[in-house]
């Protein structure tokens, strides 16, 4: 492996679902960018919803968001790796993080990585990881890693800093099983031109209630050869179904 002053950087973006400003949620999110910052050189691209929150509500089409959040959205589309914290209320994340990801395109995020993180009043949401988030990404196709990050009210300092060693040793937990899968990604900084079509297409038509079609098995942007590997491995002439009696 190469020296670390000579590896490429990785574009993350990174996403706050927090509405608040300051935010427990933007102070988790900050820390893991700082401790996989101090792992391996990166590049950021930081979402806080504490700034765009208030310019989200209405738009059904992608093309009635205001330039700042159409920005915003193919610089996800495009990252190398994102990071994505939401808060969490009524046991989800909010009506305005889902907005925001509905308006992604549906397959520009096929196999990447996405390290998940939440925060909550309790460790009763503790959950909202595996039956909220992954599930959301799932649909996406993206790689959510191993390890996610929940923290809770009594982790953080009045000001909403980090006081908790154990959430600082989940946080370091969480990178380091994250650090092979993102230091192979292999697409370092060729995923922005690879989905840049996708995204302009995105940006003229794409609408929450529009009927979405697509294969079981997505392109993927995330390999050298910008070809999903199961196309390697099976025929895409699809065999007819048998029919059953």
């Amino acid at each position: 492996m190469s020296n670390y002053s000579e590896q490429k950087p990785l574009n993350i973006v990174a996403v706050s679902g927090g509405l608040n400003n300051p935010s427990k949620t933007e102070s988790l999110v900050q820390e893991i960018i700082n401790e996989l910052g101090e792992a391996t050189p990166i590049n950021v691209h930081f979402i806080k919803f504490s700034e765009i929150g208030h310019l989200l509500g209405g738009a059904i089409y992608r093309n009635q968001l205001p330039e700042r959040i159409q920005e915003d959205l193919a610089k996800l589309e495009a990252a190398d790796a994102l990071i994505v914290g939401t808060p969490v209320y009524r046991a989800s994340f909010t009506g305005l993080f889902k907005h925001f990801f509905d308006f992604v395109e549906q397959t520009a995020l096929v196999d990447v990585p996405v390290l998940l993180a939440a925060s909550g009043g309790s460790d009763r949401h503790a959950l909202v990881l595996e039956h909220q988030l992954r599930p959301l990404f799932s649909f996406f196709q993206a790689q959510t890693l191993p390890i996610g990050v929940y923290a809770t009210d009594k982790d953080f300092t009045p000001e909403y800093t980090i006081r908790s060693e154990q959430l600082r040793d989940r946080i370091t937990l969480a990178v380091a099983r994250a650090l092979p899968v993102l230091e192979w990604a292999p697409a370092k900084g060729q995923r922005a031109e690879a989905v840049k079509s996708k995204t302009e297409q995105a940006n003229q038509n794409l609408g929450i209630n529009k009927q979405i079609e697509q294969e079981e098995v997505l392109p993927s942007a995330a390999v050298p050869s910008l070809d999903a590997a199961e196309s390697r491995l099976h025929s895409k002439v699809k065999t007819p179904k048998t029919q059953v009696a």
